[in-house]
């Protein structure tokens, strides 16, 4: 680990003796369970002895190099890294030689700004270091386990991606959880792009329902690169996903969407902000919420422009379909304007299925169940229009009970 990386990880060490837990006041936070997030106890990473069976059978199956990581240590049994693309790079984090992991480390990650980024800088040594320098047209997938243990029942991991100049790739992480104990995941996703490079980033969040998942994705972008970056987010009894995106070179662009399901008494929480600081830059949010039974939905969308970055083009929207009337969204689309010359365009909408369509669909001789079903599935299967890969969309509509779509 190189210099930079060591003091960081020393000043966050020396902040968990004082650290304070986010309450209800901080507006980031104010959905969380706080009371359960208090009772997560983190540490060292540290190899488990959990008999994990088959985890081909939780995850998508994806051609191309794997990784998984358990509690924030590589398993190299349940790996795949015999065979790497050119210009692929893809290894354990912990033990890396410092001119390995030097440049992609030292890129403006290292802003601590809430407790739980403090507890990951400080035990999440452990994970993965992504290299691309190329176009290799493998999928690259990145496996997260939490399994909780008696010492400690949550685990921090890192996952760092460095795109080389005009290099594209296309990377999936998922994150799955192991028993029915509670206990969960606090993972930080560090991604950059040098300058015209492109990069299809997806996060298959899928925990058990018993468990916490805290994630949170910090992007720098140089001029001219791109960023897709699909979020499902369908696991947890609290999950949460945290986006910064800095565009920070003239032409970059940046595309996030996702789809949250929430069942039960499931909260999940989407936090995205996406900082304009260079000229001509675009960025588009877009997301989908279907909520039933008591879960909860909440999307915070932030677009930040600062000044001198005139010709800023954003846009957000965030549609939610509530199916329960304990079901419940919040839903807070943000714009902070510091330039001239922009286009920032935001909505946002919260609805029922429509009374109009089932009826004509039941007039059809559709049964009411089947209608709905089918209601639901044409608003939630638009956020997966645009997938490529067939494995993903089968293991997101199976995962969703819609396996016909």
């Amino acid at each position: 680990m190189n210099q930079a990386a060591l003091a960081f990880r020393s000043a966050a060490l020396e902040q968990m003796a004082s650290l304070t837990l986010p309450t209800k006041r901080d507006e980031a936070w104010r959905y969380a369970p706080h009371k359960a997030l208090g009772q997560l106890t983190f540490g060292p990473a540290t190899a488990t002895d959990a008999v994990l069976g088959d985890i081909d059978s939780q995850i998508p199956h994806i051609d191309g190099p794997r990784i998984v990581i358990v509690n924030g240590v590589v398993d190299s049994a349940q790996s795949q890294l015999d065979t790497l693309p050119a210009g692929v790079k893809l290894v354990s984090l912990a033990g890396m030689p410092a001119d390995l992991v030097e440049s992609a480390l030292d890129r403006q990650h290292d802003t601590i700004d809430d407790a739980f980024s403090i507890i990951n800088r400080a035990y999440g040594e452990g994970g993965a270091l992504l290299m691309v320098d190329g176009r290799p047209a493998e999928t690259i997938h990145i496996v997260d386990i939490a399994v909780p243990d008696v010492s400690q029942n949550a685990s921090a991991s890192r996952v760092v991606i460095a795109m080389e100049a005009e290099s594209s790739a296309t990377v999936v992480e998922t994150r799955i959880g192991h028993s029915d104990a509670f206990g969960g995941s606090n993972v930080r996703t560090e991604i950059s792009l040098a300058a015209d490079a492109s990069l299809e980033h997806m996060i298959l969040q899928d925990l058990p329902t018993t468990q916490i998942h805290l994630g949170r994705v910090d992007v720098m972008q140089e001029a001219g690169s791109t960023l897709r970056a699909r979020l499902f987010n369908l696991g947890s009894d609290y999950g949460r996903v945290a986006y910064h995106v800095h565009l920070d070179g003239e032409g970059a662009h940046a595309d996030l969407s996702g789809l949250y399901f929430g069942f039960g008494t499931q909260t999940l929480d989407q936090q995205i902000t996406v900082v304009h600081s260079a000229k001509n830059c675009t960025s588009r949010q877009s997301y989908r919420g279907v909520l039933d039974d008591s879960s909860t939905g909440i999307w915070n969308g932030g677009v930040d422009v600062r000044p001198g970055a005139d010709g800023t083009d954003s846009e957000q929207s965030n549609d939610n379909l509530l199916l329960s009337r304990k079901a419940e969204v919040n839903t807070m689309p943000r714009l902070e304007i510091l330039a001239d010359e922009v286009s920032c365009q935001h909505g946002a909408t919260v609805g029922q299925l429509d009374d109009a369509a089932l009826y004509y669909l039941r007039s059809r001789g559709i049964p009411n169940e089947e209608a709905s079903r089918l209601l639901i599935n044409g608003f939630a299967d638009q956020m997966m229009d645009d997938l490529e890969s067939d494995a993903i969309r089968s293991w997101i509509t199976e995962r969703l009970g819609h396996d016909d779509a």
